[in-house]
């Protein structure tokens, strides 16, 4: 298993992880319905975009040639980012997630982030269990359970 940053070349198989991922769990995306093609390039384009830019930090597992896993942080405020982690299904739960998690965090850091933010929908509570595993703390939030961890 490989630990890199997000390129245009996994477009592919970073589509199918979004895809098999909103199938499984919808809300645990940021899609309000199932993303086509054309929505998935447009998020591809605004990711390396921002990555270019240093307002977001993309990193992704993959194993066999496939995004299997990709965890994001997306400069949201003067300090801090917002964190958007999928795992595949058969992947989950090998601490991958953690990995790619202080990865981006690590990186982060450098682009001068102190702390970070996930939300997350009141019916995921395996996310929830997983980011208070990593180190997040909850935050008092309006439609959703929102989890920072200081950097």
């Amino acid at each position: 298993m490989q630990i890199r940053e997000l390129e245009e070349g996994d477009f592919g198989s970073w589509s199918s992880l979004i895809l098999s991922v909103y199938d499984e769990i919808p809300f645990a995306t940021t899609f309000e319905k199932r993303p086509s093609a054309d929505e998935l390039a447009a998020l591809m384009k605004k990711k390396l975009e921002g990555m270019r830019d240093r307002t977001v930090v993309d990193f992704v597992a993959v194993d066999n040639g496939g995004v299997v896993a990709d965890c994001e942080i997306a400069k949201s405020t003067e300090t801090g980012g917002l964190i958007g982690i999928l795992v595949a299904r058969e992947q989950r739960r090998g601490g991958i997630g953690r990995r790619l998690i202080e990865k981006c965090a690590d990186r982060a850091k450098l682009y001068k982030m102190l702390e970070v933010y996930a939300e997350i929908d009141d019916r995921n509570e395996g996310a929830a269990a997983f980011f208070a595993a990593c180190g997040f703390r909850e935050q008092d939030g309006e439609d959703s359970l929102t989890m920072i961890r200081n950097l």
